[in-house]
């Protein structure tokens, strides 16, 4: 049985999540959700899956992010705020609203591959080249501002 680790976040452009993720070296894939996008680690150890949280939320300081991680049967969720651990929540409370797929992956009710087939066009990977990750970041990041009116 295979560990899983998802960050759930609040940003709203997938297209952002997964060139950050590529421009910071944090393999996995970003996936489209009803809740908003969500990175699906490849690397689900415990030591890589807090890099990545860390990562993420220190790059935008103002909202909260969850990791949420499936070891052994066990699930555990984390909010993280501008590069740190804010506090570990009861993962039923943290995930009674999250998107099904979440759920699914978590008690591995579903794998990521059975989902990625049926989503292709909701699947993004973060494997690409950091140059034209940073470029996408870049637009990603001013369409971002636009849409926020800054």
């Amino acid at each position: 049985m295979s560990d899983v680790a998802i960050i759930l976040t609040p940003i709203p452009r997938p297209r952002f999540l997964t060139a950050l993720c590529a421009v910071n070296k944090i393999g996995g894939h970003v996936l489209e959700t009803s809740g908003g996008p969500i990175a699906i680690l490849d690397d689900a150890s415990p030591e890589s899956a807090e890099k990545a949280a860390r990562t993420v939320s220190a790059f935008i300081k103002g909202p909260e992010f969850m990791l949420a991680e499936s070891r052994e049967g066990n699930v555990r969720v984390q909010v993280w705020k501008a590069g740190a651990v804010d506090r570990e929540v009861p993962a039923g409370l943290a995930l009674a609203d999250s998107p099904g797929v979440v759920t699914s992956l978590l008690t591995r009710a579903s794998t990521f591959e059975e989902i990625a087939e049926t989503h292709e066009d909701k699947v993004h990977s973060t494997d690409v080249g950091r140059i034209k990750a940073y470029r996408e970041l870049i637009k990603e990041t001013n369409a971002l501002r636009k849409e926020m009116g800054a």
